[in-house]
């Protein structure tokens, strides 16, 4: 009787895997301090490692690491972390999501013959949702190469950005794309608020007949007061 219930348990398993698909995401190359925190403890991740559900990535000053998962190759920039929080593949559809909270990534999601894509990257401010296309996003700022990617904000505000396009995603959750990002960022005055006759070694120093100073400018939200 318990072998019998043994078997089952292992065709139930079987089955279990086959349904859900469960993928895993490899480490392809890396570059530099490259480590990864599991089960509470950070360890080098080398080339060749597997990343389980629930593993954050962590690259160090200058360094970077190629990352496949499922369908997507990620390019994870120096100074980044990414938490891997799904991946699986259920009734022809491989979805993954992984959380960005500092850094930035470049991810390719490739098209598979007879299998279809759900790739989303978050953050605290947006959501980058691809099917099957390139771009760089480090949370904020979104730039498409190839294909087109959908950018949500936290009150699942979305627009679409084609390639060559450039999205961002502000503090406050507005979300700007083309025209009206260019309008976005154009909207600041500068002034200069400050010259300080002090010897000093700090940005913007200038040396000349007049003396040693620092000018110092503040950029003020257009209209501001």
């Amino acid at each position: 009787m318990k072998n019998r219930i043994g078997v089952l348990a292992a065709m139930f398993l079987a089955t279990a895997a086959i349904a859900f698909g469960q993928q895993t995401a490899l480490v392809r190359a890396t570059s530099g301090k490259v480590e990864v925190l599991q089960a509470g403890q950070w360890s080098a991740l080398s080339v060749g490692a597997s990343i389980p559900i629930g593993a954050t990535i962590s690259t160090g000053f200058g360094s970077t690491a190629t990352v496949e998962i499922g369908p997507a190759i990620m390019e994870i920039r120096p100074l980044t972390r990414m938490r891997l929080d799904e991946l699986a593949e259920r009734e022809g559809v491989v979805s993954a999501e992984l959380f960005l909270p500092v850094g930035r990534v470049r991810a390719e999601v490739r098209r598979v013959e007879g299998l279809e894509s759900e790739f989303r990257l978050r953050s605290t401010q947006a959501t980058a949702a691809v099917r099957g296309t390139s771009f760089d996003f480090d949370g904020r700022d979104l730039r498409v190469l190839t294909g087109r990617v959908q950018l949500i904000n936290q009150f699942q505000q979305s627009i679409q950005v084609s390639g060559g396009g450039v999205a961002e995603a502000s503090d406050t959750g507005e979300i700007a794309s083309g025209a009206d990002l260019r309008e976005l960022l154009s909207a600041a005055v500068p002034s200069a608020t400050a010259f300080i006759e002090e010897s000093v070694t700090t940005f913007l120093q200038r040396r000349d007949e007049i003396g040693t100073g620092t000018i110092r400018i503040e950029w003020e939200p257009f209209g501001g007061e």
